[in-house]
């Protein structure tokens, strides 16, 4: 959408992203298929890079732990935690956790 990544850019927010990719899949849609079909790199790490120039924190999937170090390198904090949210419980660990960071 027009004018969204200039607003998030001169926000003084904290801009935290959750990467929809675990292992290098989309669990839903096509996120996966469409960096891919760009010839971008299919991994959290691929995410962080195209939202470098507006996100402070990248939430990756602890399946991806090994990609945190990189995505620190891009000067993005990084927190490792399961992103799968298959029943409330676990959806409700990760909205802890996101909030928390705020």
């Amino acid at each position: 959408m027009k004018g969204i990544r200039d607003a998030l850019k001169k926000s003084d927010a904290k801009i935290i992203a959750i990467s929809p990719l675990i292992g290098g899949a989309s669990l839903k849609g096509p996120a996966d298929r469409m960096m891919k079909g760009l010839g971008l790199e299919v991994s959290s790490t691929g995410v962080a890079r195209l939202y470098r120039d507006f996100i402070d924190i990248m939430v990756i999937d602890e399946q991806d732990r090994e990609e945190a170090p990189k995505i620190e390198e891009l000067g993005i904090d990084a927190l490792v935690v399961n992103t799968v949210m298959s029943d409330t419980e676990k959806a409700s660990v990760l909205a802890r956790a996101v909030l928390g960071l705020l």
